[in-house]
């Protein structure tokens, strides 16, 4: 019996330790808490049970057990909070650890944390999160009022809490897997599967969002969405939005949605699809392929109507993309193009554009006689480098044929411009002397319009030219290892060398009269029509030969020479100059007397150079002159004076120790004995320097003007302020002291100022002191012929007026809008699109004509040109217009853009263009009118737009300008 209770107690003993022992366990599992709140919380055992009991009652009844927020619903909180990391399930018996991996395990830690508090059922195997919970796992991220995790399921829960003050939820979940974050109001997700069940989500996707009731989410990525919009406006109540049932959003790829139609301010276009398909622009491409729908319209100058701009954009890479266009007209013409823009990052940047369109007249007599038919092409490349290493190369090329702004760009100020440049150029440094470097320019004139011709620019000219050199950068000789000041270290030396091959569709003109050369051209096969006017052939290959034969390969090279500069009466500084320079040919000239006043010009394939020097000096000085006035405001005005002479003198290089001219004597009609020195290297009748000996003395006179006025303020931080009333006032001339006539050249006057804060001036004249004849034989306007007179002896004034300009220009607009423009405007770092939007920021503050700011509530610009050229004794011929450009905000969101002048010559209106630009916030409204663009084929064109805007755009306040087509276009 003994034995019996023995055994009886060991056994009690056994159990009551074992029990003991798990409560202990389970109240230390229970209340581990987090750090941040940890000890500030605290409930007793009994509290506990309760909250637990609680939610196994709910769970076992099927009820969520998260109902907070409901009415109703009341879950207890107690325990500590908890911070705790569980990995392949944490809550699982330590003691029944298996060395085997789990298939049901779990493949990273799971992370969670809540500032109001935590409670763990380790029955239920749950945990229950309170107040700004935090879950974490892997790439994905859960935060939200209340989120419970359940270890059976491998699932999270998550909804927001209601607030009772502000009558509405609080704490709504956001989902982020990875880089895409999810606004929703109610989620379940399950780590193992990967897949989620979502009520109300929001997520963005490029410039576009995404909204949706109900979310399913796959293993794949894949989204189904029911009751879903989408839409670009960023507005919690969005002003237009894609209505469609369902979608389907393919792993961040694309949208594919059923039936669906488009609502605009709440209101449903009775207009569906079928279905639609909405691509999303990838993050490291510049976009996604997809088609361009084009515009369509009539035009007034004999195509008809059209389709135009549409084709296929492809996304090749992140750094590089192409979009092929076309367009087609009624009347049978048609045009092609590719654009494309690459980049390499650190290095270079650029875009490609490549245009062709074969035009064809709707006249009926053009087509009877197959005449009005034109190719028009269009190159334009530009090329960007980066700052790296010792070369650079660079490109901006616009090459067009003459017609093609005419009948292609609808670009105001495309379609007027007259020229094209183009260059190409490459550079490259040798340590730190030497340098080289070559380019390839393109210069056009598309030539002026011809009303015979239907309006169309004729007489264009196109000059290419290849250019290279190198050089050697200026170097002190005397002072390789530093100087110690002595005026002879400041000497300097270099070496510069350029060629250049000019190819020409303007053939130069040739003067072969004998008034001109003092002599007869024997056996000379010279074209007729370039007798002393320019020749302009087209462009082609088949006068590619004549171009040729024109052509010239020129050489130069100098020596560049620094010499030290001093002064003189302490203000007079003395700069002596000294000059090396020569020319190198491909080609020379021989000349053979063949009778008393003939000579046999023969050109031979040689090379051959030529050089010249020259040697000056140059003084100037300054002085000042002060009026005092003593007024109320104006204290004084200074007059400075700045006068500067300067000499150089060349050496005659027509004698026979040079080689470069050959002497020949011819008897004129007259008898007499003429010398005469001809080049062999640059012929004759090409108006070319004769090589013979110069003095030149050059002189200018620059003058400037301000006043001292008393600040208004006693209190200012400066007694007085300075006001330019003239920034410069110069003139200028030379004289050659050894020519044999016409010694005085002309006499330039320009002047520039600034008047107060906002008008500028500018004007320039040109002044030629000789006298004019005119020539008998010639009936009319005409030049005249200049004689060895001056025109002051001849009745003629003090001098003839060959040139006057005169420019007058100002702008005014809010000084608080000018404020704010010039303040930068910074962007929120935590902002998704910040980098996008700083990007965008840069363009429109290098582009502000391509934009309208609604900031700005109005803005005026005024610009009077005046221009009058006379050559000789010929009639003036004046242009004077006066342009305007200015906006208007109208409203808050509504803006009245005017572009207009007035032509005083032709008395009638320049290119007009009126707009008015409605900020819809996340859509565009535009209407272009011009009424007058002083061409039949331009004039009562308008434009009506309303698009979608970019949602960067939505942001920084801003519409891009739309330029008008030839006839409405919707």
């Amino acid at each position: 019996m003994l034995e019996l209770k023995r055994k009886a107690i060991i056994i009690s003993s056994v159990v009551a330790a074992f029990l003991l022992f798990s409560t202990v366990a389970c109240v230390q599992q229970r209340s581990k808490g987090s750090g941040k709140n940890q000890g500030k919380l605290k409930s007793s055992t009994s509290a506990k049970q309760s909250a637990d009991s609680l939610l196994t009652v709910q769970k076992q009844a099927g009820a969520d057990t998260s109902r907070v927020g409901k009415s109703g619903a009341s879950v207890p909180r107690g325990g500590v909070n908890a911070d705790s990391t569980l990995v392949n399930s944490a809550l699982a018996d330590s003691t029944a650890a298996d060395s085997l991996k789990n298939p049901d395990d779990l493949e990273n830690a799971v992370l969670y944390t809540s500032e109001d508090s935590t409670i763990m059922d380790a029955v239920l195997k749950q945990v229950h999160l309170y107040g700004n919970a935090e879950v974490t796992y892997g790439t994905i991220n859960l935060k939200a009022n209340y989120i419970r995790l359940n270890w059976v399921t491998n699932e999270v829960y998550a909804i927001g809490t209601y607030d009772s003050t502000a009558k509405k939820m609080a704490g709504e979940p956001i989902f982020q897997d990875g880089p895409e974050t999810y606004n929703t109001k109610e989620i379940r997700y399950n780590f193992k599967s990967k897949k989620a069940l979502i009520q109300g989500i929001v997520t963005q996707e490029g410039d576009g969002n995404i909204r949706g009731e109900k979310v399913k989410k796959d293993t794949e990525g894949n989204f189904y969405i029911r009751h879903s919009i989408y839409t670009t406006c960023n507005l919690t109540h969005p002003h237009y939005y894609i209505n469609a049932p369902k979608i389907k959003m393919v792993n961040k790829k694309q949208v594919i949605s059923g039936p669906f139609n488009l609502v605009i301010s709440d209101v449903p276009l009775p207009i569906a699809l079928p279905f639609g398909f909405f691509p999303f622009p990838k993050k490291k491409e510049n976009g996604t392929s997809g088609i361009i729908i084009p515009t369509y319209g009539e035009e007034p100058n004999g195509r008809g109507f059209y389709l135009r701009d549409g084709g296929y954009y492809f996304a090749i890479s992140e750094y590089v993309n192409a979009i092929l266009t076309g367009q087609i007209y009624s009347n049978g013409s048609w045009g092609l193009g590719v654009t494309s823009t690459y980049i390499k990052r650190y290095q270079y940047s650029g875009n490609l554009s490549l245009r062709f369109n074969k035009n064809k007249s709707s006249d009926e007599l053009d087509k009877l006689f197959k005449r009005g038919n034109t190719n028009d092409f269009s190159i334009v490349w530009s090329h960007a480098p980066k700052a790296r290493g010792n070369s650079t190369f660079s490109a901006n090329v616009n090459v067009s044929s003459n017609t093609y702004n005419q009948q292609q760009e609808a670009n105001v100020n495309k379609y007027t411009s007259n020229v094209a440049s183009s260059s190409v150029q490459y550079n490259r440094t040798f340590g730190q002397y030497m340098r080289a470097a070559g380019s390839l320019r393109v210069n056009q004139n598309f030539g002026q319009v011809d009303p015979k011709q239907n309006g169309k620019r004729v007489g264009g000219k196109t000059n290419v030219s290849t250019d290279f050199s190198f050089g050697v950068n200026q170097i002190a000789p005397f002072a390789l290892k530093g100087g110690r000041g002595r005026w002879y270290e400041s000497f300097r030396l270099g070496l510069d060398f350029n060629g250049n091959y000019a190819l020409a569709n303007a053939l130069t003109a040739i003067d072969t009269s004998y008034s001109s050369l003092g002599f007869v051209i024997a056996d000379a096969k010279i074209d007729t029509t370039r007798l002393n006017k320019t020749k302009v052939v087209a462009f082609n290959l088949s006068n590619l030969p004549e171009m040729l034969k024109d052509a010239q390969f020129t050489g130069r090279y100098s020596l560049p020479i620094s010499l030290p500069n001093f002064k003189v009466l302490r203000f007079v500084n003395i700069t002596p100059s000294m000059s090396l320079s020569g020319e190198v040919f491909t080609k020379q000239y021989r000349y053979t007397q063949t009778g008393r006043d003939s000579i046999r010009i023969d050109t031979l394939r040689k090379v051959g150079t030529e050089y010249s020097y020259n040697f000056g000096a140059g003084m100037n000085t300054r002085f000042y002159g002060t009026f005092f006035f003593g007024g109320k405001r104006l204290e004084a005005i200074r007059h400075t004076v700045i006068p500067s002479v300067s000499f150089t003198y060349t050496p005659d290089f027509t004698g026979d120790a040079f080689g470069f001219y050959e002497r020949i004597q011819v008897t004129d009609k007259k008898g007499n004995v003429r010398d005469l020195s001809l080049s062999k290297f640059r012929g004759v009748g090409s108006g070319v320097g004769n090589g013979r000996a110069s003095s030149v003395i050059s002189f200018s006179l620059n003058n400037s003007f301000e006043m001292k006025l008393k600040s208004k303020s006693d209190t200012a931080a400066q007694q007085f302020e300075k006001v330019s009333l003239l920034d410069n006032l110069s003139l200028g001339g030379s004289y050659n002291l050894l020519a044999d006539s016409l010694n005085l050249s002309n006499i330039t006057i320009n002047a520039n100022a600034r008047i107060g804060r906002n008008l500028n001036l500018n004007f320039n004249m040109n002044l030629d002191p000789y006298a004019y004849k005119a020539n008998p034989n010639i009936i009319g306007n005409q030049m005249g012929t200049k004689i060895n007179k001056y025109a002051i002896t001849q009745g003629q004034g003090i001098a003839n007026l060959q040139s006057l300009g005169f420019t007058l220009g100002t702008s005014f607009s809010p000084k608080s809008s000018t404020s704010n423009a010039k303040t930068p405007q910074t962007t929120n770092p935590n902002d998704p699109n910040a980098a996008a939007k700083q990007e965008a920021k840069e363009f429109i503050a290098q582009n502000p004509d391509l934009y309208v700011d609604f900031n700005i509530p109005w803005n005026v610009s005024l610009n009077y040109n005046f221009g009058l050229t006379k050559p000789g004794l010929s009639k003036a011929q004046i242009i004077q217009a006066i342009q305007a450009t200015g906006d208007l905000s109208l409203s808050k969101n509504l803006k009245l853009t005017l572009s207009t002048g007035f032509d005083f010559v032709a008395f009638e209106p320049t290119i007009t263009q009126l707009g008015l630009m409605r900020d819809l916030h996340c859509w565009d409204m535009s209407f272009n009118w011009t009424p007058f663009a002083g061409s039949a084929a331009r004039v009562s064109n308008y434009n009506f737009t309303l698009k979608v805007k970019s949602a960067i755009l939505q942001d920084l306040k801003v519409t891009r300008r739309r330029s008008f087509y030839d006839r409405s276009a919707y």
